[in-house]
């Protein structure tokens, strides 16, 4: 049994990840910021341990990391959305939310007593979006920065740690803020559209994949450089994927002309170190669709059935 530690643990990849390490036989631990909510992992709470803690409070950290002594640590906590365009002013946010509880988490597991065998994060190909090696949004540069800080620190302590740059990962309990769930949701509402931008180019990831990627870099940390891109380096257009989902809906969907989103990419080649350890996507974009209809579809018919009681 693997004492596990995961942050961001009650999000969507986190929650996937919670599930797939209770089915592995792992002891697991989830590092939770006060008032979050835990409703994706409903069904698994007693077999969890949720803790609360500000992740910028140091004693209460370095006292959870005491108790629960973890052999394996997933970072997947990070913040996401700074829509500011007038400025720099959500910088300061941003370094708040995804640079400096990384560095406060790192600095305590370097001095535990027993240091963790493994530390995964995951990153996103947004760090080098537009084809280059370069950020384009404020998330993308926290992002960035804590992956070089992931890197510095596994070369000063010797920890085994990997950065995983996953491409845009989609499944069924997802926000619907985000373009894959927003855009069934709103097939299903009648309401299918084009995106803003339809000619953007996305690396679309399932979250099965992504997860199954994460463990297997988890055994085999050791091997792997600082960072790995978990992606299919085929990306998709938005507005074909919107077409798609209208279609599997039942409903048409005319793009526009307009290449609005031209020359927009966030897509980049697995790394071949993952595929030398057998990884692969395994969920084209069809089926990957296909559930998240199914999980919305049931998740209407659970609300359905409430209301009506």
């Amino acid at each position: 049994m693997t004492r596990t530690l995961i942050t961001g643990g009650t999000g969507f990849i986190g929650s996937h990840l919670v599930r797939d390490c209770l089915r592995r036989g792992d002891e697991v631990t989830v590092l939770a910021r006060p008032g979050s909510d835990v409703w994706r992992l409903e069904g698994v709470l007693d077999r969890v341990t949720i803790c609360r803690l500000d992740p910028l409070d140091v004693p209460a950290l370095r006292a959870l990391l005491a108790e629960r002594r973890p052999e394996r640590v997933f970072l997947l906590a990070a913040a996401t959305r700074f829509d500011r365009r007038d400025g720099l002013h959500d910088m300061e946010l941003a370094l708040r939310a995804n640079v400096e509880p990384l560095r406060i988490l790192l600095d305590e597991l370097a001095v535990m007593a027993e240091p963790p065998r493994s530390v995964i994060r995951t990153g996103t190909l947004a760090e080098i979006s537009n084809a280059g090696a370069e950020p384009g949004s404020l998330y993308g540069l926290s992002i960035l920065m804590g992956t070089h800080l992931l890197r510095i620190w596994r070369e000063w302590t010797g920890i085994p740690a990997v950065t995983a740059r996953l491409g845009l990962t989609y499944g069924g309990d997802q926000s619907p803020d985000f373009f894959v769930p927003g855009a069934i949701a709103g097939a299903l509402q009648g309401g299918a559209v084009s995106p803003r931008h339809p000619a953007a180019l996305r690396d679309l990831l399932h979250v099965d994949d992504a997860v199954a990627a994460l463990q297997l870099i988890a055994g085999h940390t050791s091997m792997l450089p600082a960072v790995v891109n978990v992606s299919t380096g085929a990306p998709y257009r938005l507005g074909d994927v919107a077409a798609l989902i209208a279609e599997i809906t039942g409903q048409s969907l005319e793009i526009a002309v307009a290449e609005a989103g031209a020359g927009d990419i966030v897509s980049a080649p697995p790394s071949p170190e993952l595929a030398a350890l057998g990884w692969t996507p395994r969920v084209p974009l069809l089926d990957g669709l296909a559930r998240v209809l199914d999980w919305e579809s049931d998740c209407r018919l659970t609300k359905n059935k409430r209301f009506a009681q």
